[in-house]
């Protein structure tokens, strides 16, 4: 009996050990995923910093004011030295802009320098006429990540909207 007890004693032992070692394994192999996904996201930003370093990073936001007389269907950003941006605005797009939300657009490679910047947003004015507003000028870009807001605002004396381009 005594060594019916100590056999059970001792399987019981040698699973617990084995189920440990599984479990020990497990974590391992979770571990190393993780490494792996983490070293996988360094690489990946490495090569942005290597294919595209700070100096030629420029980023667009958009704002509207009011929109009471304007609202935004597309934007089309062009210039010499620039990466054209085309955006189609959706309506969700559009309430969250009207509630003052800003708008990030994606990325846009430009080198330093000074670059002629033409944006036309094309949309609807108060009596649901298509329109567009149309900001041209030159954008100065130095070595660090350039910032640009485009802020459409409504001009009640005219009846009408504006754009212009702020930049840091």
């Amino acid at each position: 009996m005594k060594f019916l007890a100590a056999g059970m004693l001792w399987i019981l032992g040698m699973t617990q050990a084995v189920a440990e070692t599984q479990d020990n394994a497990q974590l391992e192999i979770e571990s190393a995923k993780r490494s792996v996904i983490e070293i996988g996201n360094e690489i990946s930003e490495i090569e942005d910093r290597l294919v595209s370093p700070v100096s030629t990073k420029a980023s667009l936001y958009v704002a509207v004011s009011g929109g009471r007389f304007f609202k935004p269907l597309t934007l089309k950003v062009s210039g010499a030295g620039i990466t054209p941006i085309s955006y189609v605005y959706t309506q969700a797009d559009v309430q969250a802009l009207a509630f003052g939300g800003v708008q990030p657009l994606p990325a846009i490679d430009m080198a330093p320098g000074n670059h002629r910047v033409k944006i036309v947003v094309h949309g609807m004015d108060e009596r649901q006429q298509e329109r567009d507003l149309v900001y041209e000028g030159i954008v100065r870009k130095g070595e660090t990540h350039l910032k640009m807001l485009l802020s459409i605002v409504d001009n009640a004396a005219q009846r009408s909207a504006v754009a212009t381009l702020r930049t840091w």
